[in-house]
């Protein structure tokens, strides 16, 4: 019994558990900005994406990739309502029973 709870162990170890990482350049629309609590605070701004065209096919967790909230410095070069913006978006799964959502991270948007 021993040698085979060993066993499970090694090919869990050499499987990687079936852990994930899902990464990909999305085109991303900016359809709010969050001005709060103090408006005249840059580090307060907040910035709502959508996803334009159809979700990737290979994406994990389609739910958490769109519309997601980022702070103002993710995206390069100013912005305002209706731009448009290239940006990386990842997912990682541990592999492990999930009992919470994939979040998607959202990283160096540039203006398209």
């Amino acid at each position: 019994m021993r040698k085979i709870g060993m066993a499970l162990v090694a090919c869990l170890v050499l499987a990687g558990c079936g852990a994930s990482e899902w990464r990909q350049q999305v085109r991303y629309e900016v359809t709010k900005i969050f001005e709060r609590p103090y408006p005249e605070d840059e580090k307060n701004v907040n910035v709502r994406l959508e996803l334009v065209g159809e979700v990737p096919d290979d994406v994990p967790e389609p739910v958490t990739l769109t519309p997601i909230v980022v702070k103002h410095w993710t995206l390069r070069d100013g912005f305002k309502v209706g731009d448009q913006f290239l940006c990386w978006a990842e997912q990682e799964d541990d592999g492990y029973t999930r009992t919470v959502t994939i979040e998607t991270d959202v990283s160096s948007c540039e203006k398209a």
